[in-house]
């Protein structure tokens, strides 16, 4: 059986990397409920580079 996520989080990260890990935590921001889960796109998709 596969999991249906369901409640949408808003997190808030630093884009600080330090030896391929986050420098800093993933910190819980709020739940979202005014977004649906079949609204936010998977991870990593559309996302733009930094600089480039």
């Amino acid at each position: 059986m596969l999991v249906e996520p369901e409640p949408v989080a808003e997190i808030m990260v630093d884009t600080a990397l330090e030896r391929g890990a986050w420098r800093y935590p993933v910190r819980f921001a709020r739940l979202r409920l005014d977004v649906a889960a079949a609204d936010v796109p998977p991870f990593g998709a559309g996302a733009q580079p930094v600089g480039g």
